[in-house]
């Protein structure tokens, strides 16, 4: 009898397991109670003579007939508290939908607990904090039925306001979504751009889900996932081919590598600033108006070169929260500020150096710190920079470094 009562629960998790997927391989089954492919194929006989309907679809797997269910099972205490840990989660993300959503699933999951499940659950609910978005903001409200139209390869009409403050209307076919630094990312197939995009959903001012359905993409997220990191970047807003799923060439001007930076001291001009409202393009603006009107950077002493450095930091947050910007020279001490200007010094530590190339006056910083916050970067978000050395001289043909802090 005592070898039964693993068995037992084993044949009951595999019930469970078939209600819940379309087709269930027995090398899933096998690989998740720890078994033989040849126990697989016992538990399976067993559930059959016990009446239980299972559909075998040979080269395929199991499913259950359509139609039939069993009564839900009743969770274990440590299922409903990652239940519980999960909700606490999700109401901190930043899509309205999701946490609206969850919300209400776990009412109905509460309610299939016992008494003194709930109990438990209702104390830990209380002794659990996220840390993250304290202030519990929501930028976005589509997650939910952009999953749909994944799903339903429904095409969806986008107005749409990038990060480099451009208003467009795109017709878009879902692909995939992702979530970095607490953002939700829609990849999809641009008609008007004729190629794969990303999309934050925090960018999206409205959405038409459209009665036309599109052809799916013959690609897996991994696949997808696999090119872009190929050309350095996780992510990226750049052209993916539809046809044959390669990058466009313009990823060819691009480098990125790890570097180590040893402290240094910047002296210059300074901004408390925000990338929201745009308010972050009229400040720099204007940094950089008066450090050219103004001559500051022969103005500096004991430069160590004659580059220009734009430097980021003193964040509160993440890159979506107020930071200071620091326009001036790298210098080599700090015997002489010039009146009206600020120092600052940094430790240095690990760095990615991304270095692009392009029309200064066409958008290059801004897109490529568009790409740079889609990365998939550990950030430390302690001082970030760019380099305008001699070969950024020539707007129309500048090529720029830029130096992201990681963990």
């Amino acid at each position: 009898m005592a070898e039964e009562k693993p068995r037992l629960a084993r044949l009951t998790a595999i019930i469970t397991q078939l209600q819940s997927k379309k087709i269930v391989t027995a090398k899933d089954i096998a690989t998740k109670h720890g078994v033989s492919i040849r126990t697989v194929y016992r538990d399976i006989r067993t559930l059959e003579q016990s009446g239980i309907p299972i559909v075998t679809e040979e080269g395929k797997g199991y499913s259950i007939m359509e139609g039939y269910k069993l009564p839900p099972v009743m969770f274990t205490e440590e299922e409903a508290n990652a239940l519980i840990t999960a909700e606490q989660l999700i109401l901190r993300n930043k899509d309205q939908s999701l946490s609206d959503h969850y919300h209400n699933a776990i009412i109905k999951i509460r309610a299939t607990l016992k008494n003194s499940q709930q109990e438990k659950s209702e104390l830990l609910t209380t002794r659990i904090q996220i840390r993250n978005n304290l202030n519990n903001a929501k930028t976005s409200k589509f997650l939910i039925q952009l999953q749909s139209t994944i799903t339903d390869f429904r095409v969806v009409k986008l107005t749409y306001f990038s990060l480099d403050h451009q208003l467009t209307e795109r017709l878009v076919e879902p692909f995939a979504l992702y979530t970095t630094n607490d953002n939700w990312v829609l990849i999809a197939f641009c008609r008007k751009r004729n190629d794969f995009r990303s999309f934050r959903l925090d960018c999206i001012q409205q959405m038409q889900i459209t009665q036309e359905r599109f052809e799916p993409q013959n690609m897996t997220l991994q696949q997808y996932m696999e090119e872009c990191q190929k050309k350095w970047f996780a992510t990226p807003d750049i052209p993916l081919t539809h046809a044959r799923f390669t990058f466009a060439g313009n990823q060819r001007d691009k480098i990125m590598k790890n570097v180590k930076i040893e402290p240094f001291s910047i002296v210059g001009i300074e901004v408390r600033t925000t990338n929201k409202n745009s308010q972050a393009a009229k400040d720099i603006a204007e940094l950089w108006q008066r450090f050219m009107s103004e001559n500051l950077q022969d103005k500096i002493p004991n430069k160590t070169d004659t580059s220009v450095y734009s430097v980021y930091t003193d964040y509160e947050g993440d890159h979506t929260q107020p930071y200071t910007a620091l326009l001036g020279c790298k210098v080599e001490n700090l015997k002489s500020i010039p009146a009206g200007m600020t120092v600052k010094t940094f430790a240095g530590g690990e760095y990615v150096k991304i270095t692009a190339k392009g029309d200064l006056m066409k958008g290059l910083i801004v897109s490529e710190w568009t790409r740079i916050w889609s990365m998939e970067l550990n950030r430390a978000f302690t001082a970030d920079f760019e380099v305008y050395g001699p070969k950024a001289q020539n707007p129309a043909n500048a090529e720029v470094d830029f130096y992201i802090a990681v963990k």
